[in-house]
């Protein structure tokens, strides 16, 4: 039907734009990005449900055994705490400042770093990834042509195909978007204006290198972890029957924005503390 077709699409991209405007108003006016904590909020409505299912397919003759059981939470508390060390994880470049006078105080020559992140594109890589991957399913269930549901089932999430397809578009897109949110080109001239440089390594051209250098290991690394936490629940259900009700992707958003969530909620908290100190000392001041 092709008014329902029409209904349907125009109902859904109303649907988006309103979210995502909610999604902007909770960004300016709250704490956190709007966007992802509607997400995050989607799939952990779905845990009480999920953790009934679980506990209702065990037991003796059913889906899994209490031993069965007790491995399956091991494994995922096992991969959360994996999750939020490799998001904790950072390589830090050290970089150093030269002393400059400025009037009759001399300034600089302190010693910071550059902080990388293991995993600098977050979990946009997987989402864009199996967003291509659900794109030739989502239009073979609007048309009957014999090829496009060859290709529909070739790209089941149970395939090898799709798996393999999976990781591959996983580490392309986190070099791509790593490329674009993180440019060494920029913080190496930011370094040299400021007057900045790394130990052992030339200002300009050659500090631009060694950030690439080391960005580029750190992300095959991130892309690395990142397809094995999507591709494990895949084969945690294939090959050993067990029922996974969060995907990698899903688990990689929760912890991700959790912790994110948790930063905001610290940094404020300081900041009010900082007010109240810096208000209490007004008032003794005046006093």
């Amino acid at each position: 039907n092709f008014g329902m077709i029409i209904t349907t699409v125009i109902t859904l991209t109303a649907g988006t734009i309103f979210l995502m405007w909610i999604g902007e108003q909770m960004t300016e006016k709250g704490i956190g990005n709007g966007i992802s904590l509607i997400i995050f909020a989607g799939i952990i409505a779905n845990l009480p449900r999920a953790t009934l299912n679980f506990f209702h397919i065990i037991g003796p003759g059913k889906q899994l055994s209490v031993f069965g059981a007790v491995l399956v939470v091991a494994v995922i508390l096992a991969v959360l705490a994996f999750i939020v060390f490799m998001e904790r994880g950072q390589r830090r470049i050290p970089i150093q400042y030269a002393k400059r006078m400025m009037g009759r105080k001399m300034m600089g020559g302190q010693t910071t770093h550059l902080p990388l992140r293991v995993n600098t594109a977050g979990v946009i890589p997987p989402i864009f990834a199996s967003s291509i991957l659900m794109f030739p399913a989502t239009i073979a269930q609007f048309s009957d042509v014999p090829w496009l549901q060859d290709i529909s089932a070739w790209l089941g999430p149970s395939t090898y195909l799709y798996m393999g397809l999976f990781v591959a578009l996983i580490m392309f897109f986190c070099f791509f978007y790593t490329a674009i949110i993180f440019d060494p080109k920029d913080i190496s001239e930011n370094l040299k204006r400021q007057g900045g440089f790394i130990p052992g390594i030339r200002p300009g051209i050659r500090t631009k290198e060694h950030i690439d250098r080391v960005l580029t290991r750190i992300t095959l690394w991130g892309s690395l972890y990142i397809s094995a936490i999507c591709v494990l629940p895949m084969l945690l259900i294939k090959y050993m029957d067990v029922p996974f009700y969060f995907g990698g992707t899903g688990l990689l958003i929760v912890v991700g924005v959790s912790m994110d969530f948790m930063g905001q909620i610290e940094s404020y908290l300081i900041s009010r503390q900082y007010e109240g100190l810096m208000s209490k000392g007004k008032i003794k001041g005046r006093r």
